[in-house]
């Protein structure tokens, strides 16, 4: 990235570091995005928002925060807030303005976690017969032979990194193998998403230039895919996609690709930091881990429990489509709004003693996947490849401990997860 370039994000990570410690004197709290402290704990920082101002407004990111549980599922679900940010043509223009001719096509042709009805619920429908509950299920054999060979590479090795021996490459090839991708490609897809997500909420220019490289990978690996497609269609997705399009459906070119690359992304980022995150509880909970090693049933509870906890997703966005009164906070039509998802679940009101890890806990309250219109497609198969990981694992290793006491957690706000998560396994099954 050239210095020219550079040079806005390098006055940006300034304003953000000053704002910050400016709204902190204010406010008493302030959630820096650039900030390691963040990265290490969120969870101090959007709790502390929430006991102070449940609705707060960020003088570094000139938007709103909110953190608490039953005010973040009312917008979730509230007509007034929309996810689609071309309706506010100033903020629009700021985007998009330095954007290429490609990256300018995406963003006005958005996938559907950034559409509004009708057109969200257009594409949804699509896409959501390849998610369909008993499909999922039927993946549950091929998951597990997934895992197994995963597992297998490690060999008798005493240690293994578990983000990239299992977490990181299971949910690219599932993924992938349903969207009808050559196995070859595998490796590409799963630098390529790291890559991608690993440009948002960071003011690094060797991240963001990675970001947009992978971006543009994507975008001409997927428009070669679906060129062979049309010509040559399978069952996967992507195939059955093209036949929806056919059969008069409007689903245009870059639809296809922006929903290939939803699909591809938040399925591997996700659940890539579902299990890393899960696994980590659990072997800094040796009595909980012993009790789901005897009591396997216990699994899809204790993820819901890890969800709540250590959620992949730790905010999202909405913008008020009109002028709002909200709770006593007034909204200006196109007013940015973050969601934390890392305060919701940590709230009292919702979940009791809510910063202690308890796979015992019944029926968690937890919106990590979402909630209202945008609840994520993927989340039953996010839940299924997480429940066969832990099946597997516990059944493969009796015992397991941590090798790193304290793994570091990855500097993107937006995605709470371990880049590593070194693991010392005893006699392997």
């Amino acid at each position: 990235m050239k210095l020219k370039d550079k040079l806005p994000l390098i006055v940006g990570r300034i304003y953000i570091n000053s704002m910050s410690r400016i709204e902190s004197l204010i406010h008493g709290t302030a959630i820096n995005l650039l900030s390691p402290r963040l990265w290490a704990d969120p969870y101090y920082y959007h709790s502390k928002m929430r006991e102070t101002s449940p609705i707060h407004y960020s003088i570094a990111l000139k938007a709103y925060w909110v953190t608490q549980f039953d005010l973040v599922q009312e917008i979730l679900k509230d007509k007034r807030f929309g996810a689609d940010v071309r309706k506010y043509p100033d903020r629009a223009d700021r985007i998009s303005k330095s954007m290429d001719e490609d990256r300018l096509e995406s963003f006005n042709n958005p996938s559907m976690l950034d559409l509004d009805p009708p057109d969200h619920s257009r594409l949804r429908r699509l896409v959501s017969q390849g998610f369909m509950s008993k499909f999922i299920q039927a993946l549950e054999p091929n998951i597990r032979r997934i895992v197994r060979d995963c597992l297998d590479k490690a060999g008798n090795a005493s240690s293994f990194d578990l983000v990239q021996l299992l977490a990181a490459p299971l949910p690219a090839i599932v993924i992938a193998e349903m969207l009808g991708l050559p196995e070859s490609d595998y490796g590409r897809f799963q630098t390529w998403s790291e890559n991608l997500v690993g440009g948002t909420g960071t003011n690094d220019t060797d991240k963001i230039e990675d970001s947009m490289n992978a971006s543009q990978a994507l975008r001409d690996y997927f428009r070669g895919v679906i060129k062979i497609k049309r010509q040559n269609m399978d069952d996967g997705m992507i195939s059955r996609l093209i036949r929806a399009e056919e059969e008069g459906d409007k689903l245009s070119e870059i639809e296809l690709y922006n929903t290939c690359l939803l699909l591809l992304v938040a399925g591997h980022e996700t659940t890539t930091r579902l299990i890393s995150n899960g696994v980590f509880l659990l072997l800094e909970s040796p009595q909980q881990l012993e009790q789901l090693r005897k009591d396997p049933t216990l699994i899809p509870q204790a993820i819901e429990e890890m969800l709540r906890f250590e959620p992949p997703v730790q905010a999202t966005r909405r913008f008020a489509t009109e002028d709002i009164d909200f709770h006593g906070t007034s909204f200006k039509k196109g007013q940015l709004i973050f969601l934390s998802i890392a305060g919701s679940n940590r709230d009292p009101s919702a979940n009791e003693n809510p910063d202690t890890f308890d796979i015992n806990r019944e029926k968690p309250k937890q919106i990590s996947f979402g909630y209202g219109i945008h609840l994520c497609i993927g989340a039953a198969l996010a839940r299924l490849e997480a429940q066969v990981a832990l099946e597997e694992l516990l059944d493969r290793y009796p015992q397991m401990q941590l090798l790193d006491e304290a793994p570091a957690w990855g500097k993107n706000p937006f995605f709470r997860g371990l880049d590593h998560l070194n693991i010392q396994t005893s006699n392997p099954s």
